[in-house]
This record gives C-alpha cells, sequence and structure tokens, in this order.
C-alpha cells in the first residue's frame, strides 16, 4: 500500500521564476553595494564565463545549485583581487540576500486544495534540486520533510537522494508516489530507485517512457488513489 507521497518543488508545485529573478537581483546588489568600484565586473558575460569555467573544473557540482552559485561569486571576487578570505564572506553574505527572495514562490492555483486533501492520508515529503525552503513557503504546513540536493550532497536523478529520503521518513520505496514535471530528474530517477513515478505534465508533451501522467494538479488525488488502491 503507498503510504508516501515525495514531490518535486520547482515547475511541480509553483513558478519559481519570479523568486528566483528577484533573488538573484538581490545577490549581485549585495556585492555592488559592498564593492561599488568593482559593479561594473559583475556583467552577464562575465559570470557566465566563470560558470562555465566552473563546471568545467568541477562537473559534480552542477548538482548542487546553492555550492555553484557561491563559487561563481567567490571566483569572480578573486579575479577582481579580493583576498581569499574575504571574497568567501562576501560571497557568503550576498548568497544570504539571495535566499531571502528565494522562497517567494508563485503556487500554482491547484498546489494547496491538492495538498490539503492529501495530506489527510499520506505522509507528504519534497525532493528538491533547488535551494527553496519549502518550510518557509505557504505551503510548509502540508510537509513531513524535505530533501534538499545541495543539503544532501546528492541529485536528482541519483537514486541515493531517493533512498536517503525514504530512510528518513522510514518507509519502502515500494510504499510511495514520486511526483515531478521532469522525465529525466523526476520519472526516470524515480524508476531507478523503485518508486511509482507520476508525471506532472500540463504542457501534454509526448510519453515515451508509458508512465502514469497528470497534466493538472488536480488530477493527482484521484491518480494516486487509484495506483494506492485505497477505496
Amino acid at each position: 500500500m503507498i503510504t508516501t507521497l515525495s514531490f518535486d518543488l520547482d515547475d511541480t508545485l509553483w513558478d519559481p521564476r519570479p523568486a528566483l529573478v528577484a533573488a538573484d537581483q538581490a545577490q549581485w546588489l549585495a556585492l555592488a553595494h559592498r564593492y561599488p568600484d568593482l559593479a561594473e565586473h559583475f556583467t552577464r558575460d562575465q559570470i557566465f564565463v566563470c560558470r562555465k569555467q566552473i563546471l568545467t573544473d568541477t562537473p559534480s557540482i552542477a548538482g548542487d545549485v546553492t555550492a555553484l552559485r557561491i563559487e561563481v561569486m567567490y571566483r569572480l571576487l578573486l579575479s577582481l583581487d579580493i583576498a581569499p578570505v574575504e571574497a568567501d564572506k562576501s560571497a557568503r553574505t550576498a548568497f544570504e540576500a539571495f535566499m531571502a527572495k528565494r522562497n517567494d514562490v508563485i503556487l500554482f492555483p491547484e498546489t494547496t486544495p491538492m495538498l490539503e486533501r492529501v495530506s489527510k492520508t499520506y505522509n507528504v515529503v519534497a525532493i528538491t534540486n533547488g535551494n527553496a525552503d519549502v518550510f518557509k513557503t505557504g505551503i510548509g504546513s502540508y510537509f513531513d520533510l524535505s530533501i534538499r540536493a545541495d543539503e544532501a550532497g546528492i541529485a536528482k536523478p541519483d537514486r541515493g537522494i531517493f533512498d536517503l529520503t525514504w530512510e528518513k521518513i522510514g518507509c519502502q520505496s515500494s510504499e510511495v508516489i514520486h511526483i515531478g514535471d521532469s522525465v529525466e530528474n523526476d520519472v526516470q530517477g524515480a524508476i531507478n530507485a523503485g518508486v511509482t513515478p507520476v508525471w506532472y505534465n500540463p504542457d501534454k508533451e509526448q510519453n515515451t517512457l508509458g508512465v502514469n501522467e497528470v497534466g493538472t494538479l488536480s488530477e493527482l488525488p484521484y491518480m494516486i488513489t487509484r495506483l494506492s488502491d485505497r477505496p
């Protein structure tokens, strides 16, 4: 019997874009305020080049969006002759400005009614490759646990982040349905972990894996009931 529902967050339960844009602006404004004479160097092109080099040097950092963001700022400051200790401190302070806006997400209209319904019957957990804190959003009260890739050191589709979640919540993979919008990270990741996936597919893309899917979150309670053999 299904006892637990795990959800992806960004683009599954909310639109992350407005929050990410505001958070990114807050981060670079914080650095510009600290280094007004160097602000002109915080350009999109320089940031892109720096990020690309980091991903080339350390491909594994791609799964940790927090570490990657801090490292970009750190290396950019080093390139501007900021001392390493100061560069590290400044990057982390600017990241705090980023996180102050990161959780101001815009929920999809169907998210709260759906969670209110399913949370009465199932454990509800979040598994995200992003760095939003679901407990600092308007739907935090519906969740029993949240696992973030930047904190766990493992990212979807690696089955390790799924296994860690079941260990912490106290259930088996056979008791879980995972819901998410990404075919690679959520659907294939769930399959790799021995979990039943439900693909959130609002754009009605071709379902090449033949998995269960929903086009709206309002369809989820019925789908979950069907898959869990509950009356």
